[in-house]
């Protein structure tokens, strides 16, 4: 028996009503169905074909390296495809060049000599900015906009703190210069009496583990250019692997927690304090999803209830007031500041008590970052017009990671 004829093939990622009603689109328009199938069939084939070509015309780095011989630094960058690499024979107060990805000379300091216990702060003024997922562009025009820094992005907010809820890693084509301007800006900021904090995010403990299934195609292809692997281009023996395990995941400011995902009340039930808690994550970022479920107290802190993936303040079913009432009262603050949950900008929940950061940067069109001073909070675009921070929409469900 001759086999049925298959008019609407079936292609990966296209659903059968959307094919069907393409398809009727185009008879309408004069093709039959057969060639209105084939060119449907083409034109997923082109795009399969674009989204897996191989990335050409790559520029980026540094990535720099302690040696473990020597005492010196290894120093690699892909630059038009083509790896360049130099040693250095000090690890501290060395000026890198910039012959191709972050464009300005970069001064390597002295690591961190231990992880710091300090988890609360005081500041004359603030600003947030969440979930920049390698938009680099987007976050210097916000920050440039703002007065964070200058157009030479020098460090320009005095003795304010700049506060990164995490998630620098994934998505964008641009992690390795917003990584390295934060890292610049930290001293800049330090010298000026201010402080920047960058927070580890789901997608910095991802990264450090080897889970990469939201990578950008981009540093795949840096990894195998290198001769390595991506994990192992953050481990604790890279300038940044090193400095990105300095991180902490909570800390209060001005009596605001600030954290990636959000607390849940069994967070209380762990009987640690803020500095305990950073420093459990310290000591296990870059650990397995194997590794960190032999350990109770881990896998609730990487689990969907933990301060880096809780989304319960908007998703259904929403924490309850009393709850999250009960929450800052026992934790002492007034508000807690979060990203993770993507919303199209900057909003207020439970009344001002719960304020959401994550604005929607990764699309790399738009972004808002959260200010405070003298007491009162407001919200700001690259356009660095200050505004009301609005009550936040209803969430039903947000599966992105």
């Amino acid at each position: 028996m001759m086999p049925a004829l298959t008019l609407f093939p079936a292609v990966a990622g296209t659903s059968l009503r959307k094919r069907a009603t393409q398809i009727a689109v185009a008879a309408l328009s004069g093709l039959t169905l057969v060639q209105a199938s084939l060119a449907q069939t083409a034109t997923i084939t082109s795009q399969v074909s674009t989204a897996t070509a191989p990335v050409t015309g790559i520029n980026d780095g540094p990535y720099v390296f302690y040696q473990t011989d020597k005492g010196g630094l290894d120093v690699s960058w892909v630059c038009n495809d083509q790896v360049q690499k130099r040693s250095f024979t000090k690890t501290a107060n060395v000026t890198l060049p910039a012959p191709c990805g972050y464009p300005q000379a970069l001064t390597i300091r002295a690591a961190e000599s231990a992880f710091p216990v300090t988890a609360r702060f005081t500041a004359d003024k603030l600003a947030a900015i969440s979930d920049i997922h390698g938009q680099f562009d987007l976050m210097q025009k916000l920050l440039q906009g703002n007065g964070i820094i200058n157009k030479d992005w020098q460090w320009t907010y005095g003795k304010g703190h700049l506060v990164i809820t995490g998630d620098v890693f994934d998505r964008g084509p641009k992690v390795t210069e917003a990584l390295w301007l934060l890292y610049a800006l930290e001293e800049q900021a330090r010298a000026a009496g201010g402080a920047v904090h960058l927070l580890i995010g789901n997608h910095e403990a991802m990264s450090l583990s080897g889970n990469v299934r939201y990578l950008n195609k981009k540093y795949a292809e840096v990894a195998r250019q290198l001769g390595s692997s991506y994990q192992q281009m953050f481990d604790n023996n890279s300038v940044l692997g090193r400095w990105l395990r300095s991180k902490p995941v909570i800390i209060e400011v001005n009596g605001m927690l600030f954290m990636h995902g959000g607390l849940h009340p069994d967070y209380q039930n762990l009987k640690l304090s803020m500095a305990e808690i950073n420093e459990k994550y310290r000591q296990s970022l870059g650990l397995s999803k194997e590794q960190i479920k032999t350990e109770a107290v881990l896998d609730y802190l990487y689990g969907s209830l933990g301060p880096l993936w809780y989304r319960g303040y908007f998703n259904t079913p929403k924490l309850a007031n009393d709850d999250l009432a009960a929450l800052l009262q026992q934790m002492k603050v007034g508000r807690i500041v979060v990203g993770h949950t993507t919303m199209d900008g900057v909003y207020s929940h439970y009344q001002g008590k719960v304020i959401s950061i994550d604005s929607g940067i990764k699309g790399g069109v738009k972004g808002e970052m959260f200010f405070w001073e003298n007491g009162k909070i407001s919200k700001a675009g690259m356009d660095g017009v200050h505004a009301e921070i609005p009550d936040g929409p209803q969430k039903s469900k947000d599966l992105v990671d």
